[in-house]
């Protein structure tokens, strides 16, 4: 694991906890200043983004599109917080809130670590376009093994894809491609403009939380997202 500080969520960040953990990126002043002035309430983003080639990629979300409350999920996929997360919280996430219809999950690339995180978010890209965004997702968060270290290399990215038995040769040719690394970097613009500067974060409804929270503390801000509802 690299030793890049690791920063704690601001006392504005309204249910993050001191011993939450979370991946920091050092944005320019202006970025860090605006993060610890306000909370950030990001409005919903469900529609297609800009990609290479003119490539029109739907932002990858998990649960029925009718739940009533969204949980915005902004990740890097080197991430060791955002792995803690995806490997222990989240799939409590899933079956309390997700599986029984209450809530849905938008995934958005905050691709900071290094190159093989914007070649394993486009990666993830591509399996989506077989249906397998999460599955490929999930896949991603169980084989990390530090970062940019080749871990996430083409040739391994390309094996993720024959685990879950995805079609090799369009799935190939995506990767090879990097079809959608325009939206992985449209996704990481937004991150800058919104002043983000921890992974993972997540914004529900009027609260944001930094860092691999326990399920509790994502517990809290849903039901009082589903309260308002």
């Amino acid at each position: 694991m690299s030793k890049r500080s690791r920063s704690r969520a601001t006392r504005k960040d309204q249910t993050a906890v001191r011993s939450g953990r979370l991946r920091s990126w050092a944005f320019p002043a202006i970025f860090i200043v605006a993060a610890l002035s306000a909370v950030v309430v990001v409005a919903l983003t469900v529609a297609s983004s800009p990609a290479s080639e003119g490539v029109k990629a739907t932002r990858p979300v998990l649960g029925d599109q009718a739940a009533p409350v969204l949980i915005e999920e902004y990740g890097d996929f080197q991430c060791p917080s955002c792995g803690a997360f995806a490997r222990t919280v989240e799939p409590q996430i899933r079956a309390v809130y997700i599986d029984t219809g209450r809530v849905r999950l938008a995934w958005h690339d905050f691709a900071w670590i290094g190159q093989e995180s914007r070649t394993a978010a486009n990666a993830a890209r591509c399996a989506g376009d077989q249906g397998q965004f999460w599955e490929y997702h999930d896949l991603l968060y169980q084989n990390q093994a530090g970062e940019n270290g080749g871990a996430f290399s083409t040739g391994n990215l390309k094996g993720f894809g024959d685990t879950l038995g995805l079609e090799p040769t369009a799935f190939g040719a995506c990767v090879d491609a990097d079809r959608y690394g325009s939206a992985v970097q449209a996704d990481f613009a937004k991150v800058r403009k919104n002043g983000f500067n921890g992974t993972p974060t997540f914004v529900i409804g009027d609260q944001r939380i930094v860092g691999a929270q326990p399920f509790e503390v994502f517990a809290a801000a849903i039901d009082a997202a589903l309260a308002t509802q």
